[in-house]
């Protein structure tokens, strides 16, 4: 699968060190790398479908110190669409209200209906861009009941929703950024998203770091939502759990232990 890693802080912090050892994972995740942070209110966004580890770009991306509040990375290992730079994450989304989103997928979509359409209109081919086109119409509707704008409690229950309606018999590790909020969402049987606290940041990866403190498991089948490095909200859990090793059985693939 693929791969994330992500920043939440009240101030921003440098975060090169970590980048590096994360992509340093993309020799298990070859099929192009990711990265995606706020400068302001721009989004500064860098991708190639190239693995990070002999990307040239990357290293020159990662030569000037990257100090932010707010970012995510993305290593993939591609099941769904070709290996091009359209495929790779994070994607950036936009709603009508004028938000714009940063989000990054680790999963697996086998229950496809509720994307079911989104195909026709996404740019490259995975299901993890059809559920960001998915989330984004989901907020829309939502604002157009309430004339136009959503604030953060509205969002929450907007997206509470939508993940929990997506989870059922589906992998869904996700990293959103709305601008102010950073949400987390992982329903494996498996720990397979972490999280590092520091009294003004926390750090998400889906496998830990050794430089980044003591990790512990994100809560599973719950949204949660951070500012400014610390949690604000969790939802209630909606069980539906993925069974990573289940599925790579039903594929012929042993399990790693």
């Amino acid at each position: 699968m693929c791969e994330i890693f992500a920043v939440c802080s009240r101030r921003p912090v440098n975060a090169n060190g970590r980048l590096r050892e994360f992509y340093g994972h993309s020799v298990d995740h070859p099929h192009g790398w990711g990265l995606c942070w706020r400068d302001g209110s721009r989004i500064q966004v860098f991708k190639e479908s190239l693995p990070a580890v002999d990307s040239n770009y990357l290293r020159y991306v990662l030569d000037d110190p990257i100090r932010a509040s707010q970012l995510v990375a993305h290593i993939r290992n591609a099941t769904k669409g070709s290996v091009s730079i359209q495929n790779c994450h994070p994607f950036i989304g936009s709603d009508e209200a004028g938000c714009e989103w940063i989000i990054a997928h680790n999963g697996t979509i086998i229950n496809s209906s509720l994307i079911q359409g989104y195909e026709d209109v996404e740019l490259g081919q995975t299901d993890s861009e059809q559920v960001v086109l998915f989330l984004m119409d989901l907020l829309d509707a939502a604002a157009v009941r309430n004339g136009g704008q959503l604030d953060f409690s509205e969002r929450f229950v907007v997206l509470s929703y939508a993940l929990a309606s997506l989870s059922v018999s589906n992998k869904l590790n996700l990293v959103l950024n709305d601008g102010t909020y950073t949400y987390v969402h992982t329903n494996t049987v498996r720990d397979t998203m972490f999280f590092s606290q520091t009294d003004q940041t926390v750090y998400f990866c889906t496998v830990p770091l050794e430089d980044g403190g003591e990790w512990k498991p994100v809560p599973h089948c719950r949204l949660i939502a951070y500012r400014d490095g610390r949690m604000v909200r969790m939802s209630a859990s909606h069980g539906y759990f993925f069974d990573d090793d289940n599925y790579l059985e039903r594929l012929g693939i042993k399990p790693v232990a």
